[in-house]
């Protein structure tokens, strides 16, 4: 993996897990392979593969392996009956690879197992200006369309940021502070639609814990949001990969609810799936589609994926983003510094650029943010000497900063910066069997207790056994945001020199990346580059 490359990516999921989002056929196959070929083989961009995963098992089974009491294999109803989805097996979505890499799933084997794809949604394509050379009116117009299209998308789902905000203030606090200096990551959005799909899936006080960590009085809400949410961010338009899949992997011994999966296929785009769980042949297809989700960056974690005779179902979600930055770090600029690691000092790659642009400051930070073409922003947020990233993950006024309006913010000032930011490359993996108690989700993990009815109807002993999330994020000179070069403290509240300063993340620190809406798509902290 070349640090250039951002990625965000999923991980194992065990044996018995519930969940897994299915890739879904695009409308647009052609503006698809074009945006592969200009994002990937672009030298500045950023690359992002995130996904969650959650299995659900049961507990109960017959001295022969069968499930205990379960009606005789059935399938799935009709694929004919499955509301936006018309049962034909398509090859999914060009898989976002990188420039000159074999994609490890064209032979897309999971097809053989479609029960039903999501269709997605057809994108104005950005406007090309070499297709334009000989009138540029029609470039204005096309430019025009463009971006009254992506303009009214990422409006909608601004007014989300709030009813969000104790959603991420809550996985933040959580999922980024770790009593080891070890580097952490995760995607907000796609944690939201994992455990929204999850929702979806549950009843009872199950739905009930998972409704209070998403801040929503009912599903009417939180399908409204996740809709809004999913359309603002999914974006293949040449301009922006942005690129979210969802998937389920079902037991083919069990009949499941039609509505449910009608449901999650219009408002979550997902693809069904079903097979033998526990047979060679259905794992390697449930890899291949997460391969081809995350263009091939997590093989090697996705090797160690497998779907046992014991799971019903598999969830996964997905995510696969890639952006410039609005104005590069020249290469030429780039040298070896010292970035001071907790555990000890270490010599890496730093970026430089001076650029003239807001300094943020409050009582544990300073932060600048750097802008992406046609998307959102990346926020460096640089603990104060004595301050821990611990703090600042766990500080209201990061989550202020990032989401109410900046220009409210009183104590910013405009100015000169020497930015100098270290190239990095992390992989972070989180298990959600360990974090969502923390955050009360509990009763999904207890078969006496969860209640999966609006998915499996009757069938009981059904729990969640096993969840993951994981991310790899990169950011060199062509893509990513955020950048430090000389070391610099600033103490809490003190505004710093008028004609110039020094913003260099030379320590550890914190970032956030967020989307053309505003709302956030992933969040870090690099303790070692």
């Amino acid at each position: 993996m070349k640090n250039k490359d951002l990625l965000h990516a999923m991980t194992d999921i065990d044996d018995r897990y519930i969940e897994t989002v299915g890739s879904a056929k695009r409308k647009n196959n052609t503006a698809g392979r074009r945006l592969a070929g200009i994002g990937i083989a672009a030298a500045a961009c950023l690359c992002i593969a995130v996904g969650a995963g959650i299995l659900i098992g049961r507990t109960r089974r017959d001295s022969d392996g069968s499930p205990d009491g379960l009606p005789k294999p059935t399938g799935l109803a009709d694929s004919n009956n499955v509301a936006g989805m018309d049962g034909a097996a398509d090859p999914g979505s060009p898989a976002p690879t990188q420039a000159g890499q074999k994609n490890p799933s064209a032979d897309a084997v999971y097809v053989n197992y479609a029960v039903a794809q999501a269709e997605y949604p057809d994108r104005i394509p950005y406007p090309n200006e070499a297709s334009f050379s000989d009138n540029w009116d029609d470039f204005d117009n096309a430019w025009i369309q463009w971006r009254n299209d992506h303009n009214e998308r990422t409006h909608g789902a601004e007014v989300l940021r709030d009813s969000l905000y104790p959603f991420y203030t809550k996985t933040l606090q959580e999922l980024l502070t770790s009593e080891e200096p070890v580097n952490r990551a995760y995607s907000p959005l796609n944690l939201y639609m994992a455990l929204s799909m999850l929702a979806e899936l549950t009843d009872g006080n199950s739905r009930s814990q998972l409704l209070t960590l998403l801040n929503a009085d009912g599903m009417d809400t939180v399908r409204r949001q996740a809709s809004i949410l999913w359309d603002a961010n999914y974006s293949d338009d040449g301009a922006v990969t942005s690129l979210l899949a969802n998937s389920l992997w079902l037991n083919q011994n069990i009949r499941f609810v039609p509505d449910t999966l009608n449901t999650l296929a219009d408002t979550w785009h997902a693809s069904s799936y079903q097979g033998e769980m526990g047979s060679e042949e259905f794992t390697r297809a449930f890899q291949s589609w997460l391969n081809k989700q995350t263009g091939g960056l997590l093989a090697d974690q996705i090797s160690n994926v497998r779907l046992t005779p014991n799971t019903v179902l598999a969830l996964a979600s997905t995510i696969y983003y890639r952006a410039q930055w609005f104005g590069k770090f020249s290469k030429n600029n780039t040298d070896e510094g010292i970035f001071h690691a907790a555990d000890g000092d270490i010599t890496c790659d730093f970026m430089h650029k001076t650029d003239s642009q807001f300094y943020y400051w409050s009582d544990n930070f300073s932060a600048i943010s750097r802008s992406l073409e046609n998307s959102g922003d990346m926020w460096l947020f640089l603990p104060d000497e004595g301050v821990s990233v611990n703090e600042l993950a766990t500080d209201e006024n990061v989550l202020r900063l990032l989401l109410q309006n900046r220009m409210d913010w009183n104590d910013r000032t405009f100015t000169n910066i020497n930015i100098s930011m270290p190239k990095f490359d992390i992989v972070s993996e989180l298990d959600l069997m360990k974090e969502l108690p923390k955050l009360g989700i509990t009763d999904i993990f207890d078969p006496s207790l969860s209640d999966f009815s609006p998915m499996t109807g009757d069938v009981d002993e059904i729990f969640v056994s096993q969840a993951k999330h994981a991310a790899r994020i990169s950011a060199d000179e062509d893509g990513c945001i955020a950048t430090a070069f000389t070391a610099m403290a600033m103490a809490g509240g003190a505004m710093p020199p008028s004609d110039e300063v020094d913003f260099t993340l030379d320590r550890p620190f914190l970032f956030v990346i967020t989307g053309a809406d505003g709302n956030l798509l992933f969040a870090g902290v690099v303790e070692r580059p």
